[in-house]
């Protein structure tokens, strides 16, 4: 068993929620102020926040990106709220496909439980994988297989459990807040959940 999401897939997907808290952390900031900033202002505000982020553990994948960032915005130029916007592709016509709502749910999972979500095929999953600890594996023997080249979930993907009842709970609630999903669940017992994941 393998970890599901590959290092270039975990970074895009930081990088993805960096750019959407700093632009949440400026809204928020211009609905206290009861105004709107200027360019200088956010880029300001935003090379702020960005220097709190560098030291944080949960972008720390990202201290390299983080400290480019705050240098190239240093100039009258250079706008950082449009480049989170383009970084997280925002368009008021355009959603995500599938395949982006399938790996937000993978991060979704992992931060929710503190694991990192496994692959295998179902034919060779460990089920007392490091001495029976708790894990979430999704069992395909290819996930290419699963969605189309848009994006488009084409074959139903089956995870197993092994965590605690309340973990297990916490799964299918990460399942439950992606609208483009649902689930049925194939077995439970006392250690395992295993559920299908549909689009």
């Amino acid at each position: 068993m393998k970890p599901l999401l590959s290092p270039q897939e975990r970074t895009h997907l930081l990088l993805r929620e960096l750019a959407l808290s700093a632009l949440l952390h400026i809204e928020f900031h211009q609905l206290d102020k009861g105004r709107r900033l200027n360019v200088a202002d956010k880029n300001s505000l935003f090379r702020l926040w960005l220097k709190k982020q560098s030291a944080s553990q949960r972008y720390k994948l990202l201290k390299k990106k983080i400290k480019v960032l705050i240098q190239h915005s240093q100039g009258n130029n250079y706008n950082l709220e449009k480049m989170f916007l383009e970084l997280i592709n925002f368009s008021a016509e355009d959603s995500l496909t599938q395949l982006e709502e399938y790996l937000l749910l993978v991060r979704s999972i992992e931060k929710d439980l503190g694991l990192t979500v496994l692959l295998s095929s179902p034919h060779d999953v460990d089920l007392n994988f490091q001495q029976g600890k708790d894990f979430v594996c999704v069992l395909a023997a290819d996930l290419n297989n699963h969605f189309s080249a848009d994006g488009k979930m084409v074959a139903p993907i089956t995870f197993l459990v092994r965590a605690s009842v309340y973990e297990r709970s916490a799964v299918l609630s990460s399942v439950y807040k992606f609208e483009q999903f649902s689930h049925d669940v194939l077995y439970e017992d006392n250690e395992f959940l295993r559920f299908v994941l549909k689009g």
